[in-house]
């Protein structure tokens, strides 16, 4: 047996309220670059839904920057860590890693030449390093802040000049090379986010948490202008901001929810973004990048805005989840739905390789579990509450009413065929829902983990934190028929198969055990490759083959008339997977999967299983 992994939907960049984010682009002007969790994003700026991935750093990646040759990217992290890899090989092969100084790197440039970096950040010795790309030896001091450094740029051409920005407020001048402290301007009376040069190295400019906007000439440092008193600036603080190719344009984002474009001849704005009629803290933006013939914006809530410079419009918007995610579920229309750490929940269509966004009142918690029923897709949240999901033409749209669970829900399920849903909280409980309405509730003397509903509609299966699995009957009144005892760790996933006679029960000890559903009999008890706590099971169609996910990053496609033969996806998701399902088969004996998993990456796999 054999896997392919033929699609990869990348989370969005990730985001925290008050800091800025620094997108990166690729010299040829393709893609841009961005972080999220351990991994490093390379994503396709005409096409997003063509994302890679690198996934080597040990710590939570912050930072990442193309050279301006486009051979090498640097990327950083928060234990002040930055790793040089080749972007030519697929095995983005290392150059060079060195720890620059003990804390975290916000930000990374480099000189014109691809030879030197300077790395900035919150280290507890130093706030700045500059070095040489393939030695790290030193290139001078970066030296004469007193707090964190947030920004930096070097000046693309001779002289070379490097400018910093931080929460002293100063913004930093320094000569080089070697890079020597010169001069402090201290315009800003509030943090500085971000300092950019120009293209052609003439300007540069500063942005501060305090509204202001100020630009400097490129050799000298002297300041030319303060851009934030003209008409239609920005009455918020400014996160971002990147110049346009030619060096006449500035793109800005700022916490007022706007985005706009200066004229930096004329010293005016020319367009102004507004992203919500009634905006939220969501709506504030904290990062842009002008690239080639695209301007992107980025908001708090890690949604991409493509500004269409033209009409004065937005030309698409690319959501998707900017947190782990926590649940995964798919529709017989192969439409896949996704919830995240934040509440977010997501559908996905592989034609369209991009996440939709349910409008309505989403969950303000965690996404514990997602079922798909009749007509409905229900979620289940650490708000306490269930939700329902309808599709309306090409919209998916939150219900109106959100039906309170009275308690934290550990898992929710549902029969595609029938209209009921189960969830299971830890009161502990088990509720009944039909059309978005509590139709039944019973309590229990053990706390439930997992639950799944047989395909007829007419039995559920609780897994319990007593390490059992207990069958209830749903026709007339609710009443348990059976409890299996094979498992040895709290049952963490059950699933039945499509055929109704096999219920798969996971558990937090790593094992899968197979129950005949007639006899309530051990079937197999060979699925046992997992190091991890099982998160998730989901069988094939025929009911021949079940996939797996677990806390230890793997997924695993296994057999039921060959119990021993299995496919191992090892490393498919940082952190561990949340999700594994089966999407369909396709022609050759192939079956496509797709797993999520707390990286906050949705992955496609075609996997060939052979007789």
């Amino acid at each position: 047996m054999s896997f392919t992994r033929t699609a990869t939907y990348a989370p969005q960049p990730a985001t925290e309220r008050g800091r800025p984010v620094h997108l990166g682009g690729d010299p040829k002007g393709n893609n841009f670059l961005y972080t999220n969790g351990r991994s490093v994003i390379i994503r396709n700026l005409a096409n997003p839904e063509i994302a890679k991935e690198y996934t080597q750093h040990t710590a939570q990646a912050t930072v990442a920057r193309y050279s301006p040759s486009g051979f090498y990217i640097a990327s950083a992290d928060i234990q002040g860590n930055v790793r040089i890899w080749d972007t030519i090989n697929a095995e983005n092969i290392i150059k060079t890693e060195t720890r620059v100084f003990a804390g975290k790197v916000n930000d990374l440039a480099w000189d014109f030449e691809s030879k030197r970096i300077i790395a900035v950040g919150e280290g507890k010795d130093r706030f700045g390093h500059a070095f040489l790309f393939d030695t790290a030896s030193s290139v001078g001091e970066i030296a004469g802040h007193s707090k964190a450094v947030n920004s930096v740029d070097i000046r693309p051409g001779r002289p070379l000049r490097a400018i910093t920005g931080s929460d002293d407020t100063s913004v930093n001048f320094y000569h080089g090379v070697p890079f020597k402290f010169n001069k402090s301007l201290n315009e800003h009376s509030r943090f500085v986010q971000c300092v950019r040069y120009s293209p052609s190295g003439e300007h540069f400019v500063s942005a501060g948490a305090d509204g202001k906007l100020f630009l400097y000439d490129g050799k000298e440092g002297t300041k030319i202008a303060d851009l934030s008193t003209v008409e239609g600036a920005h009455k918020g603080g400014i996160y971002s901001v990147s110049w346009s190719p030619d060096g006449k344009n500035l793109l800005s984002a700022s916490a007022d929810m706007t985005t706009k474009i200066w004229d930096i001849a004329a010293q005016k704005v020319v367009s102004t973004w507004e992203y919500s009629s009634t905006p939220s803290f969501d709506d504030q933006q904290v990062g842009c990048l002008w690239q080639g013939d695209h301007t992107i914006s980025l908001s708090l809530a890690g949604d991409i805005s493509y500004l269409n410079r033209s009409s004065g419009g937005f030309a698409r918007t690319v959501r998707g989840h900017s947190k782990g995610i926590t649940a995964l579920a798919v529709k017989k229309d192969q439409t896949l739905y996704t919830g995240s750490y934040d509440g977010r929940v997501c559908s996905w269509k592989e034609a369209k390789g991009v996440a939709a966004v349910p409008s309505g009142a989403p969950h303000t918690n965690s996404v514990m579990g997602l079922a798909v029923a009749k007509g409905k897709v229900y979620s289940a949240g650490m708000d306490d509450t269930v939700r329902s999901i309808a599709v309306e033409g090409d919209n998916t749209v939150f219900g109106s009413a959100a039906l309170s669970t009275g308690a934290l829900p550990r898992s929710i399920a549902a029969s595609p065929d029938t209209e009921i849903a189960v969830t299971v909280t830890v009161a502990p409980q088990v509720i009944i829902v039909k059309d978005g309405q509590r139709v039944a509730e019973v309590k229990l003397d053990y706390v439930p983990v997992s639950v799944a509903v047989a395909p007829n509609g007419k039995e559920i299966a609780i897994g319990g934190e007593d390490t059992k699995v207990h069958i209830f009957a749903l026709e007339g009144s609710m009443k348990e028929k059976a409890v299996l005892e094979f498992n040895r760790g709290q049952v963490t996933a059950v699933a039945y198969s499509p055929d109704g006679t096999m219920l798969a029960a996971g558990d937090s000890q790593s094992k899968i055990v197979v129950y005949d559903t007639a006899s309530h009999q051990v079937k197999l008890h060979q699925w046992v490759f997992h190091s991890g706590r099982i998160t998730s099971i989901s069988w094939s169609s025929d009911s021949k083959h079940a996939v797996s996910g677990s806390l230890d990053t793997n997924v695993e496609v296994w057999s039921v008339d060959k119990p021993m033969k299995h496919i191992a996806i090892k490393n498919a998701h940082l952190e561990g997977v949340s999700g594994a399902v089966f999407v369909g088969e396709t022609s050759g004996g192939k079956s496509r999967l797709a797993t999520a998993g707390a990286d906050g990456f949705v992955k496609l796999w075609d996997v060939v299983h052979h007789q």
